[in-house]
């Protein structure tokens, strides 16, 4: 008997029909997983932009054929249907983008499926109408390229395997990480419902169960409480606020600081920000967001009536052992407001200036100032590098019982106990430099400033140093001896920098490899010599791959790398005398001072973090 023989008739026979310019094209379902999308490895490759890398495959299953979408951009439809696992029937039409395939198996023996089957259309009755001139002219549906695809024509089965001799699927390469929200089984969930738990079940940090969310108003008032686990079961919660706490417990479980819900012409699109980049969730219908628009506006008290307008808010949720705060805006777009959520969860950052990672003399350094009665600290940096997070480590460093410590933010984001916390605002005409000036007229012993934005500010700030109190600042500069010069920019007098200003801290935030998937490879000469003595004698050093526990980006959680400039009486001489750039780097060459990229070399030499990480960061000196 040949080995043919013991293939179920069911699977040799079974096919995907293709019409291309050149006729119908046959794609043979031989009893391996087939692969569809853009992916070059695929079995079927796609030249559809609509469709994503890795889209879907068909896969055999017992008495037949199964489809799984493999959490594509815009979804795999059958007979007009959009489904994430569809068990295959004769004549099932597949669309793909604006490609369309259609199923053949002629000699299967299951039964029906149990929902009612309507007139069999053929599949050109699915095209929108370009596309069925295309054909009728003889073109081939969204241009998918069936040169490149292995395995098709009359009876060519696919061709490429893994290594055990199993069909395999490709990677996804794109620019943006994507997660692999491949649904597991077809429980009767929602597709959006199902790549949530996905990635809640797939990341590290497993808090709580999202039946232990209670969502509470801008009021303070409970508006869902928290359920048992078997209300959840029973399905006694209404779909939005399940969908929103499911949307609220991926954002705890992956430490991301931002949810994003972007309205498209049909759909909305779920992205959160984890460790500073954006990473795509999953997508939902408009009426599943639209009513989570509707609950976050009752939770932040804001007018659900009003939809083209900028909206912003505030709410909170209590979940086991704390309460965690949350800052809304609400921004018109092409197709409807854009929801922005801002997590403020102080439970992944560092609260204690020890925390921070600084090495032991730039800690012992800034230790000491914060125990002086009078001096400044300013930390610089762009958007998004910690600064704030830096300074109120330093604050916790102060002792409140004995000292009166007013902070002054825009806005205030976190609590910090002891602390006289002041927002700025603009609209009622509270600048900082406005409410600096009240502030000193209330017995302060050390003031925080938000941010240092004009000259105003800039002289207060310096003047109350110089008088007697503690001032810790931020300043938008490049690097440590950027901000010197960001300061005498902003027309602050050179006598004055030089006078008040004790320690200046840059800072970046940089992204950690993943520890379960990142992978040594050799240096290559040009990371040699720009690294040099730090990863002298290293034959490796370490770069990121992806896995479900990263959510594919190759990174795992951030550190923050720093440097510090100490303002010497030598470099008080020079900042007096019209300073520049490289007489300033001579001086601070001689002491301790190193840069940040110099900083991050070290966590390379380490393998905690990649060479391409720290050239995105920090740059180019």
């Amino acid at each position: 008997m040949s080995d043919s023989a013991s293939v179920p008739t069911t699977l040799t026979m079974a096919h995907l029909e293709i019409r291309t310019k050149n006729g119908v094209k046959r794609l043979r379902l031989d009893g391996r997983v087939t692969t569809l999308g853009r992916n070059p490895e695929s079995h079927l490759q796609l030249k559809d932009s609509r469709s994503s890398r890795d889209h879907c495959v068909i896969e055999p299953v017992e008495g037949g054929f199964q489809l799984r979408d493999l959490g594509s951009r815009n979804g795999t439809r059958v007979n007009n249907r959009k489904v994430s696992i569809e068990l295959l029937d004769h004549q099932d039409v597949i669309r793909i983008g604006r490609t369309v395939l259609k199923f053949v198996d002629e000699s299967q023996t299951r039964p029906p499926k149990a929902r009612p089957r309507k007139r069999r259309k053929d599949f050109t009755e699915f095209l929108d109408p370009a596309e069925l001139a295309a054909v009728n002219q003889g073109a081939a549906p969204g241009q998918f390229d069936l040169t490149a695809a292995p395995g098709v024509g009359a009876d060519s089965p696919p061709a490429r395997h893994g290594g055990n001799g199993e069909a395999t699927t490709g990677d996804d390469g794109g620019d943006m990480p994507l997660v692999d929200l491949r649904p597991g089984n077809d429980d009767g969930r929602a597709p959006y419902e199902q790549r949530l738990r996905e990635i809640i079940s797939s990341t590290p940090t497993k808090t709580f169960e999202v039946t232990q969310i209670s969502l509470i108003d801008t009021r303070g008032q409970t508006v869902h409480q928290a359920m048992s686990i078997q209300d959840e079961d029973v399905d006694n919660v209404g779909e939005s606020i399940r969908a929103f706490r499911l949307l609220l417990l991926a954002c705890f479980n992956a430490r991301a600081t931002d949810l994003h819900l972007e309205p498209k012409q049909d759909h909305a699109i779920a992205r959160m920000r984890v460790d500073g980049y954006m990473v795509q969730v999953c997508e939902m219908n408009r009426a599943v967001f639209q009513r989570i628009y509707g609950l976050v506006k009752i939770l932040c008290q804001i007018d659900t009536s009003r939809k083209n307008v900028v909206q912003e808010g505030h709410f909170s949720v209590a979940v086991p052992g704390r309460r965690v705060d949350y800052r809304v805006s609400f921004t018109p777009s092409m197709h409807g407001q854009k929801l922005v959520i801002r997590v403020l969860d102080t439970a992944n950052a560092p609260t204690r200036l020890h925390e921070l990672g600084l090495v032991p003399w730039m800690y012992e350094k800034i230790r000491a100032l914060t125990t002086r009665d009078a001096g400044m600290l300013l930390s610089c940096g762009p958007t998004g590098s910690g600064k704030t997070t830096t300074l109120y480590s330093c604050l916790r460093e102060v002792d409140v019982n004995v000292r009166n410590v007013i902070t002054i933010e825009d806005p205030v984001e976190y609590s910090l106990e002891g602390c006289t916390q002041i927002p700025v605002d603009s609209k009622q005409g509270n600048s900082f430099g406005q409410m600096l000036r009240s502030v000193l007229r209330q017995d302060p012993d050390v003031i925080y400033v938000g941010e240092i934005r004009d000259s105003e500010t800039a002289k207060t700030a310096m003047q109350a140093a110089m008088t007697g109190h503690l001032v810790l600042s931020t300043v938008h500069a490049k690097d440590s001896i950027g901000a010197i010069f960001r300061l005498l920019d902003l027309g602050v007098e050179p006598y004055l920098v030089a006078n008040s200003v004790n320690l200046i801290l840059a800072q970046r935030l940089v992204r950690l490899l993943c520890p379960t998937c990142k992978k040594g490879i050799r240096p290559t000469p040009s990371q040699v010599m720009k690294m040099g003595r730090y990863i002298e004698g290293l034959n490796e050093i370490w770069a990121p791959i992806g896995c479900k526990r990263c959510l594919k980006t190759g990174f795992l959680g951030r550190c923050a790398i720093f440097e510090l400039l100490e303002l010497t009486d030598e470099l008080r001489d020079v900042v007096l005398n019209k300073p520049a750039i490289q007489e300033i780097r001579a001086i601070i060459k001689r002491g301790l001072f190193h840069t940040l990229q110099q900083s991050g070399f070290q966590l390379v030499a380490r393998g905690l973090t990649s060479a391409d990480e720290i050239e995105r960061v920090a740059g180019t000196e």
